[in-house]
């Protein structure tokens, strides 16, 4: 295994933006893993877990340990019935395309998870999700290695899923070390066509005429395979998928997480927008006692246009006014533009945004 030292971390990541790691190492096997995690023991340095970089932002200082870049590969089969098939897959997996294999199919379970960028091993930790459905529903179990270099697996009932977030991010699993994750998907079930703005789309092609003599799984595939393209039409067009000739995907994807308030700040919400003149603000069910608000609502309702600009370099995506872009700056003009629109939305809504990609210390 080779350590490289002094190592741009611009590239890793689709912001484009931070610094040089101490040492850079690329985790290919679970031998890999317990060296880097050795090496880092001996030398006294912190480490952090890279995957595609698609939700991560370094400073432009850089990182003063070790990044461990995870390239885990292996999609293997478990098991396989009338009902569903299983697969273990391994931590470095680019994400979409253990989507486009099980998608080709005929499975269901993550078909609106299409185009999101980064890799298998850091979809249970925020919880990945989007167009109404999250990995957490397709997960039996994540196979983790703890900082004594010991393997274990736990099961999805002990991982405490909920919006972007699980024990891995913020909880008792944080420090643990994702190796891979398994995944059950259904042969039976329907394709998620929870999303209003995905419904419409599949309303108005031709989904009624999949079956045309074909076999029912080659007109179940046809049905996934138009739900993924659909998705991913609607992700190019916000630019939330990988694209080097375009400027607005030099993102993070979306930079804010949907607010979660209670019932009683939700109602105090609903007053104020009445005041400002906002007769129906978008507000969803989230859970018993909780309701969800749009951050992208309230950031376009607060003043914020697309395709502002601000200082720095960097600025508000052309495409959607969640995608906040790296066009020629730095990380520390990023913060500041984000903590700009943060600061908007708070004097005008009286809701804190908070950040959904991971700022490394």
């Amino acid at each position: 295994m080779f350590v490289q030292n002094n190592v741009h971390l611009a590239p890793h990541t689709t912001l484009q933006l931070g610094g040089e790691a101490k040492y850079f190492i690329s985790i290919k096997t679970i031998e890999d893993l317990r060296y880097a995690l050795e090496f880092c023991k001996n030398e006294n340095l912190p480490f952090f877990i890279l995957g595609g970089g698609s939700n991560t932002i370094f400073r432009d200082s850089g990182f003063p340990g070790v990044i461990f870049k995870m390239q885990i590969p292996g999609i293997r089969c478990l098991d396989s019935n009338n009902e569903y098939s299983i697969f273990q897959v391994g931590a470095g997996v680019i994400w979409d395309h253990f989507v486009e294999f099980v998608v080709k199919q005929g499975l269901a379970g993550v078909e609106c998870l299409s185009g999101i960028p980064g890799s298998v091993g850091a979809s249970p930790i925020q919880n990945i999700g989007a167009y109404g459905q999250e990995v957490k529903d397709s997960i039996l179990e994540v196979e983790c290695m703890n900082p004594s270099g010991e393997i274990i697996s736990i099961k999805n009932q002990n991982c405490n899923f909920r919006y972007r977030n699980s024990e891995f991010k913020s909880g008792i699993y944080k420090d643990y070390i994702v190796i891979s994750v398994t995944f059950q998907l259904s042969k039976e079930a329907a394709p998620c066509l929870r999303y209003p703005e995905l419904q419409n789309l599949w309303e108005t092609s031709n989904s009624e005429n999949f079956k045309n003599g074909k076999s029912n799984l080659e007109s179940r595939i046809q049905q996934m395979e138009m739900v993924r393209n659909l998705v991913v039409q609607l992700r190019k067009k916000k630019s939330m998928v990988l694209d080097e000739n375009d400027p607005n995907a030099r993102s993070a994807g979306s930079f804010f997480t949907n607010p979660i308030l209670s019932d009683f700040e939700a109602e105090k919400f609903i007053e104020n927008a009445k005041k400002l003149g906002f007769e129906n603000p978008p507000i969803y069910s989230e859970s018993p006692g909780y309701k969800k608000l749009s951050a992208a609502w309230l950031i376009e309702n607060s003043g914020i246009q697309k395709g502002t600009k601000y200082p720095g370099g960097v600025g508000i995506s052309d495409k959607h006014c969640l995608g906040l872009i790296n066009i020629e700056g730095s990380t520390s003009a990023l913060l500041k533009m984000a903590e700009s629109v943060r600061q908007r939305v708070l004097e005008t809504f009286f809701v804190r945004l908070e950040m959904e990609p991971v700022l490394i210390p």
